[in-house]
């Protein structure tokens, strides 16, 4: 009987020191690995690096996303979560951003566009407006884009600007205003009329005579816009 009593004893002890070791030692192996791994720097590495430093270490290497950064070139990891020198045990993992590099956008066709309607295309590009140049144009009307500076489908980085110019209309023709004193002013008047230049005459500068004065004075650049004024002297000279 108490022989008994003794193997009954020392198969609890057994067990229970048996226990003890299973769940104090072999168990934190068994789920925890091990001791701690300190997570290494992973910056100016690619993914493929990265992931050859963390391979010996027994840590694995998770993608959580990419994202544009202009510092950060493409493919390389961009932040990694532990940072680095964290101590980790158990299911060593290290979570990564990878930088797609430089954002680029193409500048879109503004020909023919208002300024308001090219703005908002550049904005919506993620450009932005650089300078606004206004010029005779014959290809589009005023107040409307004529071109752009970089053009369509040039790829630039965001936020690049790209200029504008507007056209202020067709481009009007130009001549060189002649020396009109001393002819007929009458005459002079008929001819410059039916070319479409507009013509007048200060009060009290006659309608008849020769012509004594001019406005524009003789080889100015003048266009059918510009006003020309003749004062005559009141009658022939000759």
């Amino acid at each position: 009987m108490r022989a008994t009593l003794y193997l009954v004893g020392f198969a609890v002890l057994a067990f229970g020191t048996g226990f003890v070791v299973f769940n104090d030692v072999v168990m934190p192996r068994l789920i925890h690995g091990v001791g701690n791994v300190t997570v290494p720097d992973l910056a100016n590495l690619t993914v493929e690096q990265a992931e050859q430093v963390l391979r010996p270490l027994g840590i694995e290497l998770s993608r959580a996303g990419e994202r544009f950064d202009p510092a950060v070139p493409r493919g390389f990891v961009l932040s990694q979560d532990p940072e680095a020198g964290t101590a980790v045990r158990g299911r060593k993992r290290v979570t990564v951003i990878v930088s797609l590099g430089e954002e680029f956008s193409s500048v879109p066709e503004l020909f023919g566009e208002s300024q308001r309607g090219a703005r908002l295309l550049i904005d919506r590009a993620g450009l932005r407006v650089g300078a606004i140049v206004h010029a005779p144009s014959d290809e589009v009307g005023e107040g409307l884009v004529a071109g752009s500076d970089p053009g369509p489908e040039a790829v630039l980085p965001r936020d690049t600007p790209v200029h504008l110019l507007i056209s202020t209309g067709p481009r009007q023709e130009s001549y060189v205003m002649p020396d009109l004193a001393g002819h007929e002013i009458g005459g002079v008047r008929r001819q410059l009329e039916a070319l479409g230049f507009h013509v007048i005459t200060p009060p009290g500068g006659g309608e008849r005579g020769t012509i004594a004065a001019q406005e524009p004075p003789a080889g100015s650049r003048i266009t059918r816009e510009t006003e020309i004024m003749l004062q005559a002297t009141g009658r022939m000279i000759r």
